[in-house]
């Protein structure tokens, strides 16, 4: 069973963590999977759902998804995450207003604002 689902929606490409990547090279291919996704033509924002992850990933693995946020931010307009708590959500925000990127980098706990934030609040996903 896959560890993650994703689609895209108009010009965002949605990314659903279903179980954190466990080691390094789990998740160095999601992140090659995800820059592959976000490459492809018209695609300009990224919604990152991670409302089913209940661990703290392990440093290998925060410092790929660290890596892959960095180049993330030299190719799309607007990036969202969906976090499984209100203090991750006020700590990410907090972080994003800290590096003034609070405009076009933000995170949410409520799936329908994150929609909203990225431009797709009438698409169906859940």
């Amino acid at each position: 069973m896959s560890k993650y689902e994703y689609k895209v929606e108009g010009d965002v490409f949605y990314f659903k963590y279903l179980e954190m990547a466990s080691t390094a090279a789990e998740a160095q291919d999601q992140a090659d999977f995800v820059r592959s996704q976000i490459d492809k033509p018209g695609i300009k924002k990224f919604l990152n759902d991670n409302r089913n992850v209940t661990s703290v990933a392990n440093p290998e693995v925060s410092a790929i998804w660290g890596e892959l946020m960095g180049w993330l931010s030299t190719k799309i307009e607007k990036n969202a995450t969906i976090t499984p708590s209100a203090s991750l959500k006020m700590q990410l925000n907090r972080l994003s207003k800290t590096a003034g990127t609070y405009d076009t980098v933000r995170a949410f706990t409520d799936i329908d604002q994150a929609l909203e934030f990225v431009g797709i609040s009438d698409a169906k996903i859940s």
